[in-house]
């Protein structure tokens, strides 16, 4: 199964608010899920930030 949430707002950190929001509130029964994955990186400073890059969970041991 695949399931795409899609938030916006008028900035990133809008954005990244209205998301955790959406991640909050978003009921899955039946299965794992990944939504606690995307709230630990959505709340990393760095991420916060926007300094990351594609190596950045592999350097920083996020999870």
């Amino acid at each position: 199964m695949i399931c795409k949430l899609i938030c916006h707002g008028r900035n990133r950190k809008e954005a990244i608010q209205r998301m955790n929001r959406s991640l909050d509130e978003f009921v899955i029964e039946g299965i794992t899920t990944t939504i606690p994955l995307h709230k630990i990186l959505l709340n990393h400073p760095k991420f916060i930030n926007s300094d990351f890059n594609v190596s950045w969970l592999d350097n920083e041991k996020v999870i």
